[in-house]
């Protein structure tokens, strides 16, 4: 799991002391805003106490009067209005605005949330066909879709039934033709923010509704119970907290936490969130977001929109618990899948594919997103999971890095039965037949690309003592992280255990404890097994993590999430005891305790040429799906090679960039250049000669 670090520039320490002087600020909170460039008092007065001055006005959207003229005529004159939404969080909380925003007009209001399996994504004429006929509905409002739905927007006009799409995902050449198309990135349009997710767009469109014409003056001329809907559709779909999207994520953490709708409160308490803690991003993030997603990736999304939707407690809790359980089976769907999935990313003829697609007969198609992206951080590189659903192989990419996946296989459409999506994740369609065609010509399209892991930027390098309540609670003062306003990352080094231990049913969780400036500080791996077997019996170890809090039985203590984690080589120096004696296989391990061999290894060179470097290459080019640290006696019996020398070899390719390793495994890496192995200082100084 080691990666290279790169620490940030240290912040400016006068700027530093004046906004401590300025606002009252502790020294680590007044750090890191100048470190984000909130270096002015006026900038820091904005970004901590966000105002109502900081909202756009929702008549700055393009086309949005005639969006509001055609909804308000369609409320008042009694027409049924459907509300067609997405089955994702920022869908439901997108159909939960409108619904609840023109339902409290009096209108005559029927929302649907398609099903993934049956309608797809975004307008479906078939589905409107249906919905059409059922509810006899003469006005469309679609919610976190639309823009892609030229065709079926068309037939609908046809069908004499208007349409007015309100939706933020990627424009396509030609917009369909609708009443209005509400979008923060409208080619003709001025909005003066672009990041907002389907649930801001809906919001901006039901507060214009709401205010028919009359301009908002301050945040009670707002339909501030949404906030909370506005704040949930933005975190789970990582848009960016800045600007306004910064104010109402703000407003809406607050009121989930002091007034929560029945079926958040409920399913909050099935997430084991403790009443009274704070709600913070992550909240969302990691206990309500993947509970609400959960239900539309396994069957029927509409469960998650009555959820949102009760006014009853009682209800709420029996909804919670039926989501819970849709959750505990989505869990573990993706751990299954994700284990035959990794198998083929590790596949020998997998190493060269600029874009790996993986695919299998059986894999439950809404979870595969989530297996792409896990796999993304073992590969390196984008990956495309796909399952076969009736001839066609239907699945979800996920880029790596800041790779624009949807454009580059934009390009090969003509090979797609569907396609959809943006820069880091899209949907897609291929033919079982012509699934080894787009193989094909993605390798060949991207013969050049290249992926490095990009650094780990490292906010601030502290020591363990530095670790106390203090520290956390001028950290939380710059809430809510997210996209655009990352939570800082902290460094540790040398850092020495107090304990570790796994968790998990197949022990695929890491826990450390050292010790902090007032107590224990827990550090936390989740789902890497490889790690969590090698820092079990660790004593040391350097970490990177964003700082929290963990409360447990009215107990709360430091709780470090890890970017990072390396444990010291066996020899290094430090005491680390005898369970380092089986780490990874690195000639860095023979620092002290193999001093006599090293001796010995540097006047006399090493008997391996060529042949003997290339059939090792072979060997691990072959087993990278096996774990070296865990499996070394057998590696050593089938290569037929004494430990220190397959340990220097190893070194020679780390040096050439020939592989890398990762949790225990030896990657191969595709090479841009040739490289003589004379061009290792390891080969020179050990089998040189």
């Amino acid at each position: 799991m080691s990666r290279k670090w790169q620490e940030q520039a240290k912040p400016d320490g006068q700027k530093i002391q004046a906004l401590k002087d300025a606002l009252n600020l502790g020294p680590v909170t007044a750090g890191f805003l100048v470190q984000k460039g909130i270096d002015t008092v006026k900038k820091a007065e904005a970004f901590l106490h966000p105002s109502f001055d900081q909202l756009h006005d929702p008549a700055d959207f393009y086309q949005m009067d005639q969006a509001v003229e055609r909804i308000q005529e369609g409320v008042f004159s009694g027409e049924t209005i459907l509300v067609y939404g997405d089955y994702d969080v920022d869908g439901l909380t997108s159909t939960t605005i409108m619904t609840e925003a023109l339902t409290s007009l009096g209108a005559d209001v029927v929302p649907y949330i398609p099903n993934r399996f049956e309608d797809g994504y975004g307008p479906n004429q078939e589905t409107y066909k249906r919905l059409i006929e059922e509810t006899g509905a003469t006005l469309i409002i679609t919610v976190d879709n639309g823009v892609s739905g030229k065709e079926p927007i068309a037939w609908a006009k046809e069908q004499g039934v208007d349409v007015v799409v309100t939706d933020h995902h990627a424009l396509p050449e030609e917009l369909p033709d609708a009443v209005a198309v509400v979008h923060p990135r409208h080619p003709e349009g001025n909005y003066g923010f672009d990041d907002l997710s389907g649930a801001g767009v809906a919001f901006k469109v039901a507060q214009a509704v709401l205010q028919d014409g009359m301009p908002a003056e301050d945040l009670t001329d707002l339909p501030t119970e949404f906030f909370d809907l506005v704040a949930m559709g933005a975190i789970a779909d990582v848009v960016s907290l800045t600007d306004e999207n910064r104010a109402f994520v703000t407003w809406g953490l607050k009121e989930i936490e002091n007034n929560p709708r029945p079926g958040i409160a409920a399913l909050l308490k099935c997430a084991k969130h403790q009443s009274g803690d704070r709600i913070l991003a992550e909240t969302v993030g990691f206990k309500l977001a993947p509970r609400l997603n959960a239900i539309g990736r396994l069957g029927d999304g509409s469960l998650g929109l009555k959820l949102l939707m009760t006014k009853d407690p009682e209800e709420a809790k029996t909804l919670a618990k039926q989501v819970e359980e849709i959750n505990d089976q989505r869990r573990e769907i993706s751990d299954r899948v994700f284990k035959e999935a990794k198998a083929q990313a590790l596949a020998p003829e997998n190493a060269d594919q600029p874009v790996l697609f993986v695919a299998g007969e059986n894999w439950h198609q809404g979870i595969l997103g989530i297996v792409a992206a896990r796999l993304t951080d073992i590969v390196s590189k984008p990956v495309v999971a796909l399952t076969n659903v009736d001839g066609l192989y239907k699945g979800s990419g996920r880029s790596y890095g800041d790779f624009d996946l949807h454009a580059f296989l934009g390009d090969f459409q003509d090979d797609y039965a569907s396609y959809g999506g943006h820069a880091g994740a899209l949907g897609i369609a291929i033919e079982e037949g012509k699934l080894e065609t787009v193989r094909a010509r993605v390798k060949e399209a991207g013969a050049g690309l290249t992926f490095e892991e990009e650094p780990l930027a490292v906010n601030l390098m502290v020591e363990p003592s530095m670790l106390t309540k203090n520290f956390y609670e001028q950290l939380e003062v710059l809430e809510p992280f997210g996209q655009g306003n990352e939570q800082p990352i902290l460094g540790l080094k040398h850092a020495a255990l107090t304990a570790t231990g796994t968790m998990g049913k197949e022990k695929q969780h890491l826990k450390l404890a050292f010790n902090g400036g007032q107590g224990p500080v827990e550090a936390l791996v989740f789902n890497n097994a490889d790690v969590a077997a090698e820092g079990e019996g660790q004593k040391q170890a350097d970490m990177a993590g964003k700082l929290g809090v963990n409360t447990f039985a009215g107990r709360t203590r430091l709780q470090l999430l890890l970017e990072d984690v390396a444990f010291p080589k066996a020899g290094s120096g430090a005491d680390n005891g005898a369970a380092q004696e089986t780490n990874a296989p690195s000639p860095q391990a023979e620092k002290s305790s193999g001093q006599a061999n090293q001796k010995k290894a540097t006047t006399q060179a090493l008997k391996a040429g060529q042949a003997e470097f290339a059939l090792v290459y072979k060997y691990l080019y072959g087993h990278q799906e096996l774990n070296l640290v865990e499996n070394l006696n057998r590696v050593l019996q089938e290569v037929k090679i004494e430990e220190q020398q397959f340990k220097l070899m190893i070194q020679v390719f780390l040096d050439l960039g020939f592989v890398k390793m990762e949790a225990g495994h030896v990657l191969c890496l595709k090479q841009a250049q040739k490289k003589a192995l004379s061009e290792s200082k390891t080969y020179q100084r050990y089998f040189a000669g």
